[in-house]
């Protein structure tokens, strides 16, 4: 089938997406931080150390700014919070010159609503056939790809035939134990347009008490379903 290579090529990149978000959560933030240099990191990345470093050389380039600093991102690697804590070391109190907040859009609960994330969903079911257990993806559903698709289409609303246009692969682990998920079943299409399959049988006897399957959709978010065998 060809939609799920339509929609690849429909889908906006994240760069592009994430340039229109920035915009939007730049401008509201310094409405509210008007007394700070408020900073917007790339959403194509979390904030990195290379990221900290840059800001660094860019305050050493102008001496006279004595105003804080906020950096606005999505996400950000665990090593930067010892390098701004080391900053900031060294400015003391709210109101010191250059000294670094960070908001972290996905969890600062004063500014997340600028970022508001609907996760992706599936529905996932299990039957009995013989000594097989038939596990079937019923439905999946990404808001965040209907987002995208939206803001592209304008005023015209996006219509997604198949739910599996917006799946990139779907693995199945029939004995999950709740901390690694092994996989036994992997549905990797080949082709753009090829879509994953949506009914998996696989031996009673490979099954424990919990069969856990986990989606991928084309924007890489994971989704991880956990359903249990009758009987």
């Amino acid at each position: 089938m060809a939609a799920k290579a339509i929609l690849a090529a429909a889908m906006p990149s994240y760069e592009t997406v994430s340039f229109h978000a920035q915009q939007a959560a730049e401008k509201a933030l310094k409405a509210l931080l008007i007394r700070h240099q408020v900073k917007v990191v790339p959403f194509s990345h979390p904030l990195i150390l290379l990221d900290c470093e840059g800001l660094k050389r860019e305050l050493d380039a102008r001496p006279g700014e004595d105003r804080g600093i906020v950096l606005v991102c999505l996400g950000k690697e665990p090593a930067v919070d010892g390098w701004i804590d080391d900053w900031n070391r060294l400015r003391r109190g709210k109101d010191a010159a250059n000294r670094i907040e960070v908001i972290e859009l996905r969890t600062d609960e004063r500014y997340g609503k600028f970022f508001q994330h609907q996760p992706a969903r599936a529905w996932v079911k299990l039957g009995q056939k013989k000594d097989t257990v038939v596990v079937e993806i019923e439905d999946f559903i990404s808001p965040t790809i209907v987002e995208r698709l939206q803001e592209q289409a304008g005023l015209l609303k996006p219509k997604i035939d198949d739910w599996r246009a917006m799946v990139d692969c779907a693995l199945v682990d029939p004995d999950y134990d709740g901390k690694v998920f092994n996989v036994v079943v992997s549905d990797v299409p080949e082709g753009k347009s090829d879509l994953v399959g949506w009914r998996y049988e696989i031996p009673a006897k490979q099954c424990g008490r919990t069969v856990a399957v986990k989606i991928i959709d084309m924007l890489g978010e994971e989704v991880l379903v956990s359903v249990h065998p009758k009987g």
